[in-house]
């Protein structure tokens, strides 16, 4: 796995060891950015569920200023150090290692906004329609900005229609793919 474009185009990215994680593929991240446009004048990113932290990555070296990245497992966590460290994007970089949804509640606390966020839980958690109803709740997503999810199977209507509408989403090797935007007013 690698950096595909920008300031650390073609970094080795590690990551974590075992199956608690499941990597984004380079196909799926570039397929996002193509949809964004490719690169970026400022911005910031919010990556849930982070993993190795290729998606944040990918966004900070292709022009975004800052990233938050969470992740609750220390292997992970240790990863994201590493390919921050090792594709020099790491002061840009903000890692925490928390449960997702205690850390969003601090992000609102602190009245933190995004551009772009993305959403990658194991496919089988339970946390999808808690982390979209915090995201809307919290204000977290400017209004123009975008959210990315990741899951096995599309996301269906109900979890999102209230606040979220969808974009895009297709189907990428055995996952799927959602770019949705706010509804209305955030």
């Amino acid at each position: 796995m690698r950096i595909i474009a920008g300031t650390a185009k073609r970094c080795r990215l590690e990551t974590p060891a075992g199956l608690h994680t499941r990597p984004t593929t380079d196909g799926v991240r570039g397929a996002a950015m193509s949809q964004l446009g490719g690169f970026f004048a400022g911005g910031r990113v919010l990556d849930l569920c982070a993993g190795s932290g290729a998606v944040a990555l990918e966004f900070l070296s292709r022009g975004c200023t800052a990233a938050v990245a969470i992740d609750n497992d220390a292997a992970a966590v240790a990863c994201m150090r590493a390919n921050a460290e090792r594709s020099r994007l790491g002061p840009r970089l903000r890692i925490c290692q928390a449960e997702v949804l205690l850390e969003l509640a601090r992000l609102v606390a602190t009245q933190q906004r995004f551009e772009y966020v993305w959403l990658d839980p194991p496919w089988e958690s339970p946390v999808y329609a808690e982390v979209l109803q915090a995201l809307a709740a919290g204000h977290l997503i400017t209004q123009d900005g975008d959210l990315f999810v990741e899951s096995r199977k599309p996301l269906p209507a109900s979890l999102y229609d209230a606040h979220w509408q969808l974009c895009d989403g297709r189907r990428y090797g055995a996952g799927w793919l959602q770019r949705l935007e706010p509804k209305g007013e955030q």
